[in-house]
């Protein structure tokens, strides 16, 4: 597929995003894209992380496909939350979407011609497959978010104390959207999911969706961070983390239990253990769970899930 059919492409795909992603509320929480540049860029970086790519490429596409691989090597080890470089290419390639070149975007020029190199290679073996999976898992996720999302992220905010931001958060799906199979950055607020993850599907792509929602509202680590020092205690690094993924899981078990539907949490006893060390899932429940009830002002709980720790 060269660039007239990565154009027609292109234009089909805004058509459809008008017609396929419709909300059922008034001020849509999320905005669901599926960007071929984006999709391409983590998809070469998993494939040169040692992930699967099969396809039947001429000798030429296996070429400059396995040219392509080899130049993505030194990406591998970057983190795509915490290196800004690489969130500003992920920026740059979200501003990308829709264009059937990437003149004029702030990356790397030898980024730029890989990437503009692998392009027709991926139109023509993966993408259509790819695209399919996003939309697919839009879809499914939109029509949970018209029956349960104003109800969860009411809940969510309230707990924060924030308001939802006053445009829709924008989510590009992809293919593979690096180890964790999720990410979300802050300024502006853009979270990338896995469209293929398994347990980033039904109501635990709901569960995780807000999730990664949480983390650009309010500045809930630097809370958490504050009242550890106002008490001089050291907490695990990763504590603040495993709190958003009890309140995103429990909000979401509550919500759908009033459906009269049963959930499994996404996050189970060891990534608690992994997150924030043995004992400290208990610790949350029993020091956060008064914020959810609405019992404890959010500096009151976690000035007693920091004590918890001492």
């Amino acid at each position: 597929m060269r660039h007239t059919d990565l154009r027609l492409c292109a234009a089909l795909l805004v058509v459809a995003a008008a017609s396929a992603f419709p909300a059922a509320q008034q001020k849509p929480l999320f905005s669901f894209h599926s960007n071929p540049w984006l999709n391409l860029h983590h998809f070469v970086r998993s494939v040169a992380r040692g992930g699967p790519a099969p396809a039947e490429l001429s000798e030429r596409e296996r070429a400059q496909w396995t040219a392509g691989v080899e130049f993505y090597k030194p990406y591998v080890p970057r983190d795509l939350l915490f290196d800004e470089g690489m969130v500003a290419i992920k920026y740059a390639l979200r501003g990308a979407e829709g264009k059937t070149s990437l003149e004029g975007v702030k990356i790397d020029p030898a980024l730029r011609t890989t990437l503009e190199r692998l392009m027709p290679i991926y139109q023509e073996h993966w993408w259509p497959e790819h695209d399919r999976a996003n939309r697919a898992w839009s879809v499914a996720i939109q029509s949970l978010l018209d029956r349960h999302g104003a109800a969860i992220s009411q809940a969510l905010t309230r707990v924060y104390g924030v308001m939802w931001p006053s445009e829709p958060m924008h989510v590009d799906l992809s293919v593979t959207a690096g180890p964790n199979s999720g990410y979300a950055t802050v300024d502006p607020p853009h979270i990338v999911i896995s469209s293929t993850d398994p347990g980033y599907r039904g109501y635990g792509g709901l569960e995780m969706l807000f999730h990664e929602s949480s983390h650009p509202l309010g500045a809930f680590f630097q809370e958490t961070r504050q009242a550890a020092a106002a008490q001089k205690v050291t907490i695990p690094p990763q504590l603040s983390h495993a709190v958003l993924f009890y309140t995103a899981g429990e909000l979401t078990t509550r919500e759908l239990k009033a459906h009269g539907i049963d959930y499994a949490q996404y996050a189970g006893p060891g990534l608690y253990a992994n997150l924030c060390g043995a004992g400290c899932r208990e610790k949350i429940v029993e020091h956060w769970t008064p914020r959810l009830d609405g019992k404890r002002s959010t500096a009151e709980a976690l000035s007693a899930l920091v004590a918890a720790f001492r």
